[in-house]
């Protein structure tokens, strides 16, 4: 039998105090008070709310607070990144990826950095006109890509909708997200130094043949990150949901440290995000997919 421990918290709301028979492994992402019917959700970069407002830190097994997904009946809504000059987004990929998001989420997005990705060119030493072909011209390929992998997705791919930055931009909540990030980047020079280099790391693969870098460049390009930060840190604000997941190629240091809350943002609650390459693990062991 599995060693369960009582934990105890108190409701950040009206301040009852609540108390639960926890085992070792559990993740408890959500918690209704009995006090005032709150949804108590853990802070940012946390994924149990007995840590967050409680004293089960001390005893729960720290890998399972990483990178949690919402449980089970709360997976509203996922975004699938993708990217026009990745490698990484097959078409078999992108159909595997989109038939685990259908499975698992009641509204799936396909995320694509229509304009963001001319400006990384640009920085990166290409005209306007060269990045704006060369942008184009890509979108087209990842788009055909992410229309046949949907076409997978039997008869309900209209469930899966395609979100270009453009469209996401109008949301009426995306510019006070963005400006958000924005300010974060002007005052926090912690995060501003990690945004820089995982900026740097885009650009070493974007730049032209023979282009050095300027500071300057470098500027530029963080705002492709600042265009898409918003989607992985206020999804739930942006859509208008109760929980929203991003799901990323690959794990970076900065989303990282933003969901560990080192940083003076980060993300909202009911904001998750979990790694692409992760996801086939979590469908061979469906036991770890409940975290």
């Amino acid at each position: 039998m599995e060693t369960s421990f009582i934990s105890e918290m108190v409701c950040p709301q009206c301040r009852t105090r609540i108390s639960k028979s926890i085992a070792l492994s559990v993740c408890i992402v959500c918690h209704k008070c009995p006090g005032c019917s709150m949804v108590i959700r853990p802070r940012p970069g946390e994924g149990c709310v007995f840590s967050s407002y409680g004293n089960a830190a001390a005893f729960l097994d720290k890998s399972n607070l990483v990178r949690c997904l919402p449980d089970h009946g709360e997976r509203f809504h996922v975004v699938v990144g993708t990217s026009p000059f990745n490698s990484y987004y097959s078409e078999n990929r992108l159909a595997e990826l989109l038939v685990w998001a259908n499975g698992h989420f009641d509204l799936v997005g396909v995320f694509v950095p229509d304009t963001p990705t001319a400006w990384t060119l640009e920085a990166g030493g290409y005209s306007p006109d060269e990045a704006s072909y060369k942008t184009k011209r890509q979108l087209r390929y990842l788009n055909n890509k992410i229309g046949r992998a949907r076409e997978v997705v039997d008869n309900v791919s209209n469930r899966i909708s395609l979100i270009p930055w453009s469209l996401v931009a109008q949301h009426d909540n995306y510019v006070a997200a963005e400006g958000r990030c924005r300010t974060a980047f002007a005052t926090d020079s912690e995060f501003q130094r990690e945004c820089l280099a995982a900026t740097d790391e885009v650009l070493e693969n974007r730049r032209r043949d023979g282009h050095h870098l300027s500071d300057q460049d470098r500027l530029r390009a963080v705002n492709y990150l600042m265009a898409e930060l918003p989607l992985i840190l206020f999804g739930p604000e942006l859509f208008g949901v109760q929980t929203s997941t991003f799901v990323y190629h690959r794990s970076l240091r900065l989303l990282e440290r933003l969901f560990a809350g080192e940083f003076s943002i980060g993300p909202m609650p009911g904001q998750h995000f979990v790694i692409a390459h992760e996801l086939a693990e979590r469908v061979s062991s469906p036991s770890r997919d409940a975290a």
